[in-house]
């Protein structure tokens, strides 16, 4: 498998560390993930370094609205694809676009989510080779 790069938009750091020990633990080590708090260094970041996939939280320490995360972010990289991985999906899943598919972090990490049939890596795989944005 291709090496893919990863910049991961959290300000949890426990929560970047289960979701980058998710991923090893499914056998795939050839995902490299860069972790940041905020929008403003994802900015900082995307100038610098092109990613083959964004992982973003949506609420975020400069910007809590969960419409406005991802707007920004789609101006930011509107070339490269977009996981929403959030733990507030029940809260927030109103205030993003109908089309876009909403799982709950919490629930899929802790593994009680229930019909989910691809890894965490597969998806990430799976998002960065095409435009959907996809909410896990």
């Amino acid at each position: 498998m291709p090496a893919l790069n990863v910049l991961h938009v959290e300000d949890d750091f426990a929560d970047a560390l289960l979701v980058q020990n998710t991923v090893f633990e499914s056998g795939d080590y050839d995902i490299g993930f860069e972790v940041v708090r905020d929008l403003r260094d994802a900015r900082r970041k995307l100038k610098n370094k092109k990613f083959d996939l964004v992982l973003l939280d949506l609420r975020l320490p400069d910007s809590i609205n969960p419409n406005d995360t991802l707007t920004t972010m789609q101006d930011l990289c509107a070339r490269t694809p977009i996981v929403v991985l959030s733990g507030s999906m029940r809260v927030d899943s109103g205030a993003i676009s109908g089309d876009v598919k909403q799982l709950d972090k919490n629930e899929y990490l802790c593994g009680r989510a229930t019909g989910q049939k691809q890894s965490l890596a597969q998806i990430l795989r799976i998002s960065a080779s095409n435009d959907d944005f996809e909410a896990i």
